[in-house]
């Protein structure tokens, strides 16, 4: 009985909250604590951004609507930064697709941000770029065919993580990290990336592991980066498909990653001998796996024939400008 009546009076309180959300239909800049909810696939943008954050506990739902950004302007489809001094904090981006943009989503000086189940493709620069970001998490998101990386954590971002997201395609780098130490990269797919599948500069303490790795070059490190490539050995299935969590999976188009190459003569998911990396970067538990494991291409929230025409109607807007 107790347990029913606490079952509906959450559901109530979920209706309420959806029931008072901001309809949101075109650019908007966004002051006040709130959850805002996106009623359509919006062409063009504001001053700044076609959504631009400047406030604290937003809730920005996508419901699966797609931001069409214009060649002509140079700037995010959100953009995330703190106003007058003030940094924003418990910001959640959800269920959006964003292209064309400069970048699909700039954060900038937030703290405890959520980017979730975000696609962010065929923008001119990355995918999503979080610059001195900290306590913030990129999840779920697929972010592919941008000209610049994927996801980038810039800047003094620290403590953030990064999980479980498909990053394909990306002219630069899958994955990037700037002088960003002790954040926490798991469950990630990368593949042909045009650079490095993840590129590291300045960086330290940070966990890179149970990734898969599908690039013609994996990595990049510099001498004094030094961060963990594994974790203690767990039961799986890891991201690859092996059936125990550890390290990463080095896969290289040509077959010869590796994770391709070297064997797991004992069928313990690992490779027989780690992956030296760089001086104070080994990957000690380099992930076996199946070897041929890929993402499924599913289809991207927003991006249907409603989105496409958007897309068209916003170059054909920029060009009028």
């Amino acid at each position: 009985m107790i347990r029913t009546a606490l079952s509906f009076a959450l559901a109530l309180l979920a209706l309420v909250a959806v029931s008072q959300a901001i309809p949101v239909d075109g650019p908007i800049v966004i002051t006040a604590p709130g959850t805002y909810q996106i009623t359509a696939d919006i062409v063009g943008a504001g001053q700044n951004a076609a959504i631009e954050i400047t406030a604290s506990d937003v809730v920005l739902e996508g419901d699966g609507h797609a931001l069409a950004g214009t060649r002509a302007r140079e700037i995010p489809g959100v953009l995330v930064r703190n106003d007058r001094g003030t940094a924003p904090a418990n910001v959640v981006i959800r269920n959006l697709a964003l292209q064309e943009w400069e970048v699909g989503v700039h954060a900038i000086g937030v703290s405890h941000l959520t980017i979730e189940n975000v696609t962010a493709r065929k923008n001119r620069d990355h995918g999503l770029y979080l610059f001195s970001a900290t306590n913030s998490t990129v999840r779920g998101c697929r972010v592919e065919a941008n000209g610049g990386s994927g996801i980038v954590l810039s800047d003094v971002s620290l403590d953030n993580r990064v999980e479980a997201n498909t990053v394909t395609g990306n002219l630069q780098n899958g994955l990037m990290l700037i002088a960003s130490d002790r954040n926490r990269l798991t469950g990630n797919t990368v593949r042909e990336s045009g650079t490095y599948g993840i590129d590291c500069y300045l960086t330290k303490e940070n966990v890179i592991a149970d990734n898969l790795f599908f690039n013609a070059n994996n990595t990049h490190v510099e001498e004094l980066d030094r961060n963990s490539w594994s974790l203690p050995a767990s039961d799986g299935p890891n991201v690859a498909g092996g059936p125990r969590r550890g390290g990463n999976y080095w896969g290289e188009p040509d077959g010869g990653g590796f994770s391709d190459v070297t064997p797991d003569a004992d069928g313990d998911g690992f490779c027989d001998s780690p992956f030296v990396i760089h001086e104070g970067n080994v990957d000690e538990r380099p992930l076996k796996g199946t070897g041929s494991a890929r993402p499924t291409s599913t289809a991207a929230p927003g991006f249907g024939t409603f989105a496409a025409l958007c897309s068209l109607g916003a170059l054909l807007i920029g060009r009028r400008r």
